[in-house]
């Protein structure tokens, strides 16, 4: 098995890159929201919602392995 290691500015930046990529919608999603019914809001609404539920497990990940992941 290989150990990765990362620093801490560098896993803020993952969290920003993947937060950019996550909260815009991409064609895929954009579809599935047309034909749930949604609005362009409601899918923008839901995208963050669910960014802000990968966050909170991937910091509270890191941080059971040693990560400070503080602001």
């Amino acid at each position: 098995m290989k150990a990765i290691i990362i620093e801490e500015e560098r896993f803020a930046e993952l969290l920003i890159l993947i937060k950019a990529r996550c909260t815009e919608p991409d064609q895929f999603t954009a579809q599935a929201a047309q034909d749930l019914g949604l609005s362009q809001e409601q899918l923008t609404r839901l995208l963050h919602a669910m960014f802000r539920t990968f966050n909170y497990e991937f910091v509270r990940w890191a941080q059971s392995h040693g990560a400070s992941c503080v602001r």
